[in-house]
């Protein structure tokens, strides 16, 4: 059942992305992905979950967290 009402909890969250077919916001149990097409737009929906996230007095664990880049440039800098 806790899983179920943290996605009930953070359903506000997920509604950042709706109408937006290029960037996602998967909730699943405790755990939180976000999809996006580009590292800046990683960073805009990152800083709109946390804007979200403070507003429901929660923080994103940064130490817990961890970026992976997929594509043909997945390990330039």
């Amino acid at each position: 059942m806790s899983p179920f009402l943290f996605a009930v909890y953070l359903d506000d969250l997920c509604k950042l992305c709706v109408g937006d077919r290029s960037r996602f916001i998967v909730v699943y149990a405790d755990d939180i992905m976000l999809i996006s097409p580009s590292i800046v737009e990683t960073e805009r929906l990152l800083q709109a979950c946390e804007c979200e996230l403070n507003r429901l007095d929660m923080a994103i664990n940064f130490k817990k967290s961890c970026c992976v880049r997929i594509g043909p440039r997945y390990d330039a800098t």
